[in-house]
């Protein structure tokens, strides 16, 4: 009996480290003392934990995409809000076209705020709520514009979250690369399968037999998820 192989650089980073994941466990399970690799295993659960590392890295990355559509959002809510307070210039009701006048010399002290830098735009638009809630709430409320003032603190202040979640992100983030450790997990992982199999031949089977078989059971199912990928690529590209 010998411990199943497979490309484990065939894998994606998030199958890789599940797989990881499963053999730590399993490992855990079985002993690695008793399996006489503790030595190996120890190196492999450092190793383990800085490809999680790296990979939190990759998945906070996202943020990136989040601000933007994020901040799409509170443009397209604010340029609506703009849009109707100009349309009240032209209201039928006098008190509404006096309240949406002095509401539009504050809005074009603030220029186009959809175009601003990010952080130029979250300081604009909060003190744009906070003259909504204080001089401007008369003349807010006769436009019957409260509720977009509202939505647009909201969103604001979700931008901002935001946008601070990639800050600290940046400030804690580790210079290990996914390939890099990856290369070095798999490493280890081959050292102690290597091991294992040198140890059965020494001692015989029957020691470790029971590991050797959920893990060749592991392997063969993540050996089917890559063969299904290729699959369908293949078939795709035949199309």
């Amino acid at each position: 009996m010998k411990l199943a192989t497979f490309k484990l650089s065939h894998l994606r980073n998030e199958e890789h480290y599940q797989f990881m994941t499963e053999f730590r466990d399993s490992m855990s399970q079985f002993n690695a003392q008793t399996l006489g690799i503790a030595e190996d295993f120890a190196r492999f659960e450092t190793l383990y934990t800085q490809e999680l590392e790296a990979l939190q890295v990759i998945r906070k990355s996202a943020t990136t995409d989040q601000l933007a559509t994020a901040d799409a959002e509170r443009d397209k809510l604010f340029r609506g809000f703009d849009d109707t307070a100009r349309g009240m210039l032209n209201h039928f009701d006098p008190a509404k076209r006096e309240a949406a006048a002095r509401l539009r010399v504050v809005l074009d002290q603030y220029g186009n705020i959809a175009r601003k830098p990010y952080d130029e735009e979250t300081a604009a638009i909060g003190k744009l709520v906070m003259e909504a809630g204080g001089a401007l709430a008369a003349d807010i409320a006769t436009l019957g514009l409260t509720e977009w003032i509202a939505e647009l603190d909201r969103r604001n202040q979700a931008f901002d979250a935001l946008m601070k979640s990639r800050y600290t992100e940046a400030a804690v983030r580790t210079d290990l690369r996914m390939r890099e450790v990856r290369l070095e997990v798999d490493t280890a992982y081959r050292a102690m399968t290597d091991r294992l199999d040198a140890l059965m031949l020494i001692n015989g089977e029957a020691a470790y037999e029971p590991f050797v078989r959920e893990l060749n059971a592991r392997v063969d199912r993540y050996n089917d998820i890559i063969a299904q990928r290729r699959g369908r690529r293949e078939s795709k590209q035949q199309e």
